[in-house]
């Protein structure tokens, strides 16, 4: 099973509600063998150096119905002790207004123990390894 990104990310200028520094938010579609299968929201902040914050969201895609909806949170950045960025499991879409896209937004506890923890990792990975503008900021390259 391949798993593929839209073509059609979008990136967004915000600014944080913690820190008022301005951050780019990455909203992508990930689709499985040529199939809708989440939508990722990668929001690149300069906390404690460059980190990214990632929710996921799994569930039905072809209808207006978010019922079956799970969503996942990580921190994807630097942890001290630790070469290279890490990622964490947070609360999900923690700092999103509620919206019924999201269905269920996971405990840090509760993706944890979830049955679709695996699927989570890969979109992860997955990110990680396509996305060049979220990989040039765990570098800290500096936004255009």
């Amino acid at each position: 099973m391949t798993l593929t990104t839209a073509p059609n990310l979008q990136i967004a200028e915000h600014r944080c509600p913690d820190c008022a520094q301005p951050f780019r938010r990455i909203t992508g579609f990930v689709h499985r063998d040529d199939a809708p299968y989440a939508v990722f929201y990668a929001s690149c902040h300069h906390h404690d150096g460059n980190d990214v914050l990632l929710d996921a969201v799994f569930g039905t895609w072809d209808r207006d119905d978010h019922s079956d909806h799970v969503t996942f949170g990580c921190r994807i950045g630097p942890v001290p002790g630790q070469p290279g960025p890490a990622v964490q499991l947070m609360p999900a879409a923690a700092s999103f207004d509620p919206a019924p896209l999201f269905g269920r937004r996971l405990t840090t506890d509760e993706a944890a123990g979830h049955p679709r923890l695996d699927d989570f990792r890969e979109l992860v990975q997955h990110v990680l390894s396509t996305n060049t503008v979220i990989a040039e900021h765990l570098r800290g390259a500096p936004h255009p």
